[in-house]
């Protein structure tokens, strides 16, 4: 997983600044505990999705997967994101259509392409923004993406992703490593989900989350192709087009190894790849690089994620073809995780999907 990623030496270098950054952190975190720092809520429950680390843990896949049950159950939902890597600083509210990265930034511009209708708020402030929503929509549920250390927001459910392959990539606090705060954070979890847990013995991950959260429920999730798309038409296309294909895989997420990982997973003949920082937007001197790579790998397709495909400002090249995967969670015991979610909201769901409070 390593976002962060540095050779001994800086390390070393960096850890008087960690400690510090370390200790700011947990006294910032006692203060809300105790009220001395106050949270602010909404009026409505306040689902938080977050992690541990810098880096992608599979978030924006779980608030996908959160908000399509929820809708499903009969729940009007909104989303309030940050919006990393967008251009403007003001708050935006999107109520339909397709906001621009620019303004959204690129995992709120994948959620509204998959979520149509439902609203969204981008801003650095989620508690005001979150009160323009209430009003303009109504929802029973927000969402809140990336905020297990946005304190300043009160919520009902804390969610933390981590990745069972490295669950505290390394134990190194920022900035010498990919921790955004020491481990023993984990204690505020309720719901804990170990993301690709497919590639590794999870046991072990389990361990290291029950020495400091001893009773939070472990879900165990996977990441699954739903559908390959032609990344000019934005059309489905059968995964029998790129069968024995060798392919250049792609990318600018947080974690480009488990892309790799799960392009071969999927059956894929991978010829070879290259990564991008993430959130990277992609220029057509970026696509000229990449098709010079294909050649060289003897590639004859070009393959790459949802998100970045987003994050495209020119169309990609006809030769080689470029696609990219559409991908989703999926839990080993996903009724077990959904029964858990609505438990700890204290909601009910009846026999015919809707919910009761």
């Amino acid at each position: 997983m390593p976002a962060v990623s540095h050779p001994p030496w800086l390390r070393r270098l960096l850890t008087p600044t960690a400690w510090f950054y370390a200790q700011f952190m947990r006294i910032r975190a006692a203060l809300y505990a105790r009220g001395t720092l106050r949270s602010r809520r909404l009026p409505a429950r306040v689902i938080s999705v977050g992690n541990l680390t810098v880096g992608g843990t599979g978030k924006t896949p779980l608030v996908l997967w959160l908000a399509q049950r929820l809708q499903g159950a009969g729940l009007r939902v909104a989303i309030l994101s940050r919006g990393y890597g967008r251009r403007v600083r003001e708050a935006r509210i999107f109520g339909n259509g397709i906001p621009r990265v620019e303004e959204a930034g690129d995992e709120p511009v994948l959620l509204a392409r998959r979520l149509r209708g439902v609203p969204l708020g981008i801003a650095a402030d989620r508690f005001t923004v979150g009160l323009q929503l209430a009003a303009r929509h109504q929802p029973d549920v927000f969402l809140l993406d990336d905020g297990f250390q946005h304190l300043r927001l009160a919520r009902d459910l804390d969610i933390v992703l981590l990745d069972a392959s490295d669950p505290f990539a390394g134990g190194y606090v920022l900035p010498a490593g990919a921790l955004r705060e020491p481990v023993e954070a984990l204690v505020r979890a309720q719901v804990v989900v170990l993301t690709r847990a497919r590639q590794v013995a999870e046991d072990s991950a389990i361990e290291a989350v029950r020495l400091y959260n001893p009773r939070v429920p472990v879900f165990r999730a996977r990441t699954r192709l739903v559908a390959v798309l032609d990344a000019t038409s934005h059309k489905p296309v059968p995964r029998e087009t790129l069968a024995g294909v060798p392919v250049l895989a792609f990318c600018g997420i947080g974690n480009p190894a488990a892309f790799w990982q799960d392009v071969r997973d999927w059956g894929f003949r991978l010829a070879g790849t290259q990564a991008f920082p993430d959130h990277h937007r992609y220029s057509a001197d970026d696509f000229r690089g990449i098709v010079r790579q294909a050649d060289r790998a003897g590639a004859e397709a070009l393959l790459t994620t949802e998100k970045d495909a987003v994050n495209f400002t020119v169309f990609p090249p006809s030769i080689p073809p470029c696609y990219y995967c559409r991908m989703e969670l999926e839990f080993e015991d996903e009724e077990g995780f959904w029964s858990t979610v609505l438990g700890v909201l204290n909601l009910r769901v009846a026999r015919e999907g809707r919910y009761v409070q």
